[in-house]
């Protein structure tokens, strides 16, 4: 079964209920509080830049170590398949020679 309740909220505009109302803010941190978001945000932009070049160093340090470790083993695969062996060139103009 399926039970409906009914709730009615009266908020007074008279100011009866204390929590509703803002705490009253004196001229001073109202002058002082737009200047404090601008300075929290611009020492918040450079504390994130300094941590985010002291994260790019190491990274950029073991990316340029796997590349070269890369090159490197690529290089020493190429040289394994290479194949060394003597030869004599036969041109056709010595084989004619020789049967004459």
């Amino acid at each position: 079964m399926l039970k409906i309740y009914k709730k009615t909220i009266r908020i007074d505009s008279s100011g009866a209920h204390p929590r509703l109302e803002s705490p009253p803010q004196s001229k001073l941190s109202s002058a002082l509080s737009i200047p404090a978001m601008i300075a929290g945000a611009i020492l918040g932009t450079v504390v994130f830049s300094a941590f985010f070049a002291l994260l790019l160093i190491p990274v950029a340090i073991i990316g340029i170590r796997g590349w070269w470790l890369l090159r490197k083993l690529k290089n020493a695969r190429g040289d394994e398949q290479s194949l060394e062996a003597e030869y004599t060139v036969v041109s056709d103009t010595s084989k004619k020679s020789d049967s004459d």
